[in-house]
């Protein structure tokens, strides 16, 4: 009984904290994620955001617009909007370089403060043969990974967690479950993960 009054106090000091509107506009929601620190890259900018209705943004509050600044702009030159976030399809297995492109990504977002080096892969998904090598921290690494037609290995993802943990790293990768089979995967501090979940109420979790 104790317990569950705790939590439950828990959770109503957790909705103190979340600050974020109901139902924002698109413009309001775009200055929350700007003042949060997502800076759009060179060559991209606001329009590039407006792919949906803006209807959709306000029905899907914050996670709609969290998912789109992962994206790449449609247009040349198919840049990603934000270094900040990678909205991730895991039905992404293709052939050759398909996990070297995972990997840049996980670096990308790491905004510099992880760096891999010569990195490479192999992939067959008749032959059911994949692997991801690369230098990391000053050590090579080579990982057999799994076959499952053109699903991602989820468990290359988990590795690279645990060297984030081992190299000490300010930042860890994040999670938002989108509901689909692509997932929202960013790099913050705790500090900028609890100012996220604050000003959005995005569920966004450790990776």
């Amino acid at each position: 009984m104790k317990r569950i009054l705790f939590m439950g106090i828990l959770a109503l000091l957790g909705c103190k904290n979340n600050t974020a509107p109901k139902n924002p506009p698109f413009e309001e929601q775009f200055q929350i994620f700007k003042d949060l620190g997502f800076k759009l890259n060179e060559e991209t900018n606001k329009s590039d955001l407006e792919r949906w209705d803006k209807q959709d943004f306000i029905d899907e509050p914050f996670s709609l617009m969290y998912m789109t600044l992962g994206q790449t702009i449609e247009r040349e030159p198919w840049k990603p909007l934000t270094n900040r976030c990678w909205d991730f399809d895991t039905e992404a297995i293709e052939d050759h370089g398909s996990y070297v492109d995972i990997i840049k990504n996980l670096e990308r977002i790491t905004r510099g403060e992880l760096i891999f080096e010569n990195i490479k892969d192999y992939v067959d998904i008749e032959e059911e043969k994949a692997w991801i090598s690369f230098t990391f921290s000053g050590k090579d690494y080579k990982w057999d990974l799994k076959i499952d037609n053109d699903w991602v290995d989820v468990d290359l993802f988990s590795k690279i967690v645990e060297l984030t943990k081992k190299n000490k790293s300010k930042g860890r990768y994040t999670y938002f479950d989108t509901g689909g089979q692509n997932a929202v995967l960013g790099f913050e501090t705790p500090e900028s993960l609890k100012e996220i979940k604050r000003k959005t109420g995005l569920k966004t979790t450790w990776l």
